[in-house]
């Protein structure tokens, strides 16, 4: 049984996820692990590459777009490590990156869940970890009152985002990106992994949020560090993303903070998708995945 199973769902995003698996062949000779790549009907030969690259991974073929999570659950399910990675296609992991991370949940068992730092490939921090937004953050965030309250929405967007914390340091957080998140994997199958209600966004606020309710906590590592493109198979699609970021805003709304309130929040929401929907028209922006 391996110590560690990664799981990557995969979108079109062939040259990304090559970059991917050639950086982990590159430590995997130090660990005991075992990847596995769930491809979502991709048009553009990824599954061949995945043979030809690292032939020894678990490849799963829906022959059907999952979603994040739905792709996600499939590797869960073949898994059988100690431990598992949900990871990004468009990741590049650097020297030593996946020994410190499984070392740090192995020294802190009452940590669920952990990302590392994570960077541009131009050497740029990106600013993951927050706290579990509130339904008044939704309501400031995603609709006109955050305009018209701008001094208090930003007040508590710099307390979610812990401002003044430069990523340089390790600490607990409510949420890290799904795109990196490293958990042992009794807790993900006592979760019973990804919520499918949801396809791409705000899965890994769901997540966090049930790894904090199940009394465990969620921490960055910055000793550790990963090169992350960010949004590879969603900039294909821009505005199909967009229509599926409002549903699955919707969606987390109404698990966590009721009917009534999500009622009140799509009607807020309105002028801002109209707007959206928009300028991705006068863009001629695609519609399908």
């Amino acid at each position: 049984m391996p110590e560690l199973s990664i799981v990557i769902v995969n979108y079109n995003t062939r040259e990304p996820l090559r970059r991917c698996l050639e950086s982990i062949r590159a430590q995997r000779e130090t660990l005991d692990l075992e990847v596995i790549v769930v491809d979502n009907a991709s048009k553009d030969d990824s599954a061949a590459m995945v043979r030809q690259v690292m032939p020894e991974a678990v490849l799963i073929e829906p022959g059907r777009n999952t979603w994040f999570t739905g792709g996600n659950n499939l590797g869960i399910q073949r898994a059988t490590g100690d431990y598992v990675l949900i990871l990004n296609p468009d990741t590049v992991f650097q020297s030593g990156t996946l020994q410190t991370m499984l070392a740090y949940l192995k020294a802190h068992p009452q940590v669920g869940a952990i990302t590392c730092q994570m960077r541009f490939p131009d050497g740029r921090v990106q600013y993951t970890g927050s706290r579990v937004p509130a339904y008044l953050d939704l309501l400031l965030g995603y609709t006109f009152l955050g305009v018209l309250f701008k001094p208090w929405r930003d007040r508590r967007r710099a307390e979610m985002w812990f401002e003044g914390w430069h990523r340089d340091s390790t600490r607990p957080v409510e949420v890290i990106p799904d795109s990196n998140l490293m958990s042992p994997m009794p807790l993900i199958r006592q979760l019973a992994g990804f919520d499918e209600t949801l396809k791409l966004y705000f899965t890994e606020d769901d997540i966090c949020r049930r790894v904090l309710d199940a009394g465990r906590e969620v921490h960055f590592v910055a000793e550790a560090l990963l090169i992350h493109e960010e949004s590879a198979s969603v900039n294909q699609v821009r505005r199909l993303a967009s229509q599926v970021y409002f549903q699955d805003l919707l969606r987390f709304s109404t698990k966590y903070y009721g009917a009534a309130r999500t009622l009140l929040l799509r009607a807020l929401i309105w002028p801002t998708r109209q707007a959206m929907d928009l300028v991705q028209r006068l863009r001629g922006e695609r519609k399908s995945l």
